[in-house]
């Protein structure tokens, strides 16, 4: 069973000052409000089903949208972490994207230059007095959370992250001299929230309470995503996003079951507005 990540399609009014049209007086924090859901079946047993939500929004001064320039830190994907060791604690640190010119490895490559509070966490760490709380490495989940062993650079300023126990596969030099290191190590990771600007948390229920059916855990996806920029002008802003999200799952795991979806819309400042949907079964709402 597989699910594909959301997509995004909007329309929206920019609204501008003229000597005969006062604009509208917005909070610089969005506002949105549930318009409709749709569930869209596709003929082709190839094609994925799509479950389509609607949310009418408005925001005062334009900052809405991320396009896939907004790669860095606050803006990255996940998020790592340097070990407290003084308050048996973990601290999220962000990275930025290097464009790195040497094959075979990977370009861009995420880079932290945050300087250490302690070592990178890796799934040693857990083994360390005060770090038993770290989640247990687990192959089946490597990659999609937890544990990832993708390369991750460190620069310079991070340096004292690592020592010699870490896997480090190259050394770069900048025309300056400095030393980048290249860590292939079994290094622990979160999702960073703030790399979405729609979150979307999905409930179901057979005729009891309604529990969370988290798509991460489940199936190692995730319906979290961007819309992008709206507007390069700043000013009143308001329209339509129509945010679509295709799944060959939606069937197979809801048909016999009532939904309802929590969701998040967020700014580039991270101001933030919810909506919860009504309830509603996939045929209440199918639309071919």
């Amino acid at each position: 069973m597989r699910a594909i990540k959301g997509l995004v399609w909007f329309c929206f009014l920019a609204i501008g000052v003229s000597s005969c049209f006062q604009p509208p007086e917005f909070g610089i924090a969005p506002s949105i409000s549930f318009n409709r859901i749709e569930f869209k079946v596709t003929p082709d047993i190839s094609d994925a089903d799509s479950l389509i939500l609607y949310l009418d929004f408005k925001d005062g001064n334009g900052d809405m949208g991320l396009n896939d320039s907004f790669r860095d830190d606050p803006y990255h994907e996940r998020n790592f972490y340097f070990e407290d060791v003084a308050n048996s604690k973990v601290t999220p640190v962000g990275t930025v994207l290097q464009s790195v010119n040497k094959p075979p490895l990977p370009s861009p490559m995420p880079m932290i230059i945050t300087p250490p509070t302690g070592k990178l966490v890796t799934k040693r760490t857990r083994n360390k007095p005060g770090f038993g709380f770290l989640p247990a490495f687990n192959a089946a989940n490597l990659e999609c959370r937890d544990y990832t062993t993708a390369h991750l650079l460190i620069a310079p300023s991070a340096a004292g992250a690592i020592d010699a126990s870490y896997n480090i596969t190259d050394t770069l030099q900048d025309t300056g001299g400095n030393k980048y290191f290249v860590v292939k190590d079994t290094i622990y990771f979160e999702r960073n929230l703030n790399h979405y600007n729609i979150i979307v948390r999905f409930y179901q229920s057979t005729g009891g309470p309604f529990t969370e059916f988290s798509w991460e855990d489940e199936l190692c996806t995730t319906f979290n995503g961007r819309f992008p920029v709206l507007t390069d002008k700043n000013g009143p802003l308001e329209g339509t996003i129509r945010y679509a999200m295709p799944s060959f799952g939606f069937t197979p795991l809801f048909s016999i079951k009532t939904l309802r979806l929590d969701v998040i819309v967020k700014d580039r400042a991270f101001n933030k507005d919810s909506i919860r949907t009504p309830d509603f079964t996939l045929q209440q709402i199918r639309v071919n």
